[in-house]
């Protein structure tokens, strides 16, 4: 099997922002929850059945003004209605329809010979339809 280079590749777009230029790291994390099943009978290991599902997408790059402008205000007075967010993945698309929101964006500015670099992490309410 060939693998797959990112550029051009991956696309995020959340809110109707196209953030894929402002990206160099991306990730889709998707987690199912363990519920410990365990009894008083059971006596040699633990046992689980799964759970919910969560998902969320950590994002992150060189700093712009334009990309601030599109999460700061999102982190400065949260939305009561979630954003979209579509997020593809070498041709299979992730779309969450109003079902997600930031839960963290820091800017970077460290190191003095360094570039400004950002992250942010979103949150998806529910399972993403795959496409």
């Amino acid at each position: 099997m060939a693998t797959l280079k990112t550029a051009g590749n991956v696309t995020v777009v959340w809110n109707s922002n196209a953030l894929t230029n402002y990206l160099n790291t991306a990730s889709l994390n998707g987690v199912v929850n363990q519920i410990e099943s365990t009894d008083f009978g059971d006596s040699s290991a633990q046992t689980f059945i799964a759970g919910l599902g969560d998902w969320e997408v950590p994002i992150g790059g060189p700093w712009d003004a334009a990309l601030d402008a599109f999460l700061a205000p999102d982190m400065i007075a949260p939305p009561t209605t979630l954003r979209t967010l579509v997020v593809t993945i070498g041709g299979v698309i992730f779309t969450w329809t109003t079902n997600t929101f930031l839960t963290g964006y820091t800017i970077n500015a460290s190191a003095p010979a360094d570039g400004i670099t950002w992250s942010a992490t979103i949150k998806g309410s529910g399972a993403p339809v795959r496409t």
